[in-house]
């Protein structure tokens, strides 16, 4: 097949104009329009003038006045030609040979000390860079184009820092109004703060002797679902409800504030409670003292240790020291298997002996055939075009630094051949796209035969029961999927990159139940000879789920609550002689 692409040939500087010249391999380009696009897709930026000739074009950009008369604000971009579809700048792979740069031993030695590719290709790429500073020579204040290869997304981009950015002009009054606000907000920080934990020791002190309350918590979750419903559930079936009060304090994420009436009953039930869930990070959990007879009990909403978390990237960005106080006052943990055990002690920075590999309560429908066969015909009404198809499941995890930068680069999917695929093998794409990802996932209206954005439906561990194919990269989705025995496909296009900042608990490559791909049309490849190295999938399996029998939920729950029985037995058996 006969690849249309866009390549940067040259890069240099005329006072604040940037100049990018390059040229296009089968493609019109006298169609397009050259802009300048970050990497969440909210910004695109016209050049400020473009000369064609054949194949060949000359693209400038003025950065001081490039967004609608203002500089080029901070961000990663990515030189894109826009035409029906839009096609990527790359960069000439001669601008990345070592070999014609006069290099001197030294230049030498920091190339090749660096620890990845793109480290070195940045190295390179240095030279193209610009840096403005006030008066020409500030530290503080300064502007920074960067040519470079970015790790996100494995792609040419241009890296813009603005550095000691002079914030905007205020009056006085505003001033004034802001710096009121400011000391009105930490002075109610410090009034919540003592009145939060004065009822949370007042309820420690009333509490004396353990008792039969159970708190089930989470700051990123609005409802009882995930890990927390299937243990309720087991608790009822159990009859337990008639044995122990049952309450629930959730809020939907960690920046939303509590209601007025969950802004007493939290620290009142926290100090309280004689067995606290929780399902992820829960911030203030960590800063209180609990008594030594209460229990806090982290079930993580992951199933498996993949990649790094809590204390495992002490050192890291990102991660915590290791006076840190976060996860540290679990009681009890539950996991997996055996092998996790070590990991989650490490990430938590608890005593491994506190790990339990009971299994993890969401999979048991995993195993329920009853369920599977009635969900599997809900979705059939539901998603009506899967019926009769091989069902592709797209679901990676995001890229970004959290939450409010999250988001995944779609131009790294060829939709074009992608749909061919499908035409060819009578298959449909389901894309679910991780919640925190900002950019949208605009389907081409002519492949809307063919993909399915299903981000906003249901739990995705019941889209799993019609999935044939899985194409993931790091997302923990893979220990659920493994269950079915199918193939999977991982699309790492920025392994090396993603493995230096993020790490794994285990060799990525070792590690994963099936074909890694770090292009996409090696992903086709693979797709169209069925090369799945499918052969990973069961000892992976028995590795990681040491209870493959849907009744993780019931061993949870009766290690946890057969000591209370036990004790009251002991209790029992003291009194009576």
């Amino acid at each position: 097949m006969v690849t249309s692409k866009i390549v940067i040939d040259e890069i240099y500087w005329e006072r604040v104009q940037l100049f990018i010249s390059g040229h296009a391999e089968n493609l019109d380009i006298s169609r397009g329009n050259f802009i300048l696009r970050n990497l969440m897709e909210t910004k695109a930026l016209s050049a400020n003038g473009v000369k064609i000739e054949d194949n060949h074009f000359v693209c400038r950009f003025d950065v001081a006045i490039l967004d609608d008369g203002s500089y080029l604000p901070s961000g990663q971009y990515l030189l894109v030609d826009q035409q029906e579809l839009d096609y990527i700048a790359q960069i000439n792979h001669g601008l990345l040979d070592s070999n014609l740069y006069d290099l001197t031993e030294e230049q030498l030695d920091k190339y090749e000390a660096k620890e990845t590719y793109n480290g070195r290709n940045n190295y390179l790429l240095d030279r193209y860079t610009k840096v403005f500073r006030k008066g020409g020579d500030s530290k503080k204040k300064k502007y920074t184009v960067k040519p470079k290869i970015s790790e996100e997304v494995n792609e040419f981009v241009l890296d813009v820092k603005f550095d000691g950015l002079a914030k905007p002009h205020q009056s006085v009054v505003r001033k004034k109004v802001r710096a009121i606000k400011k000391r009105y907000n930490k002075i109610s920080f410090k009034i919540r703060n003592f009145f939060f934990h004065a009822l949370f020791k007042s309820a420690k002190k009333f509490h004396t002797k353990k008792g039969r309350t159970v708190l089930f918590t989470s700051d990123s979750r609005d409802s009882m679902s995930g890990n927390f419903a299937f243990v309720y559930n087991e608790m009822l079936r159990q009859n337990l409800d008639k044995e122990y009060k049952i309450h629930q304090i959730f809020k939907p994420n960690i920046t939303e504030r509590r209601g007025l009436i969950d802004k007493f009953r939290f620290p009142y039930l926290l100090g309280k409670a004689d067995y606290i869930f929780v399902d992820d990070f829960h911030p203030l959990i960590y800063q209180l003292e609990f008594k030594s007879m209460q229990e806090i009990i982290q079930v993580w909403h992951a199933v498996g240790a993949f990649k790094t978390v809590g204390f495992s990237r002490a050192g890291k960005r990102g991660g915590p020291l290791f006076d840190s106080k976060n996860h540290r006052n679990y009681t009890k943990a539950y996991v997996s298997s055996e092998t996790d055990v070590p990991f989650y002690g490490e990430a938590f920075g608890i005593k491994e002996e506190y790990v339990i590999p009971t299994g993890v309560p969401r999979t048991d429908i995993l195993f329920d055939k009853e369920y599977e066969k009635n969900i599997v015909e809900e979705l059939k009404e539901e998603l009506p075009f899967i019926i009769g198809k091989k069902v592709i499941l797209f679901a990676p995890t995001f890229r970004g630094n959290g939450h409010r930068t999250a988001h995944y680069p779609f131009f790294k999917i060829d939709f074009e051949r992608f749909a061919r695929y499908c035409e060819e093998n009578n298959a449909v794409v389901l894309f679910k796209m991780h919640p925190f990802v900002k950019n949208e996932l605009n389907i081409p209206p002519q492949y809307e035969d063919y993909f399915f954005d299903i981000s906003d439906a249901r739990e995705v561990n019941d889209i799993l029961f019609i999935t044939d194919i899985l194409i993931s990269d790091y997302s923990s989705l893979i220990y659920e999927f493994a269950v079915f025995k199918k193939p999977m496909l991982f699309y790492a296009f920025d392994l090396e990159d993603y493995i230096t900042s993020r790490d794994f608990y285990e060799p990525y490559e070792s590690f994963v139940p099936g074909k890694i791909v770090e292009t996409f049309d090696d992903l086709i490849t693979a797709l169209k000879r069925e090369d799945f190295e499918q052969e990973k999938v069961p000892e992976f399996l028995d590795k990681h789920f040491k209870y493959q029998d849907g009744k993780s939920s019931e061993r949870l729950v009766n290690d946890l609550f057969s000591e209370q029985s036990e004790e009251e037995n002991e209790q029992i058996g003291e009194l009576y002689g």
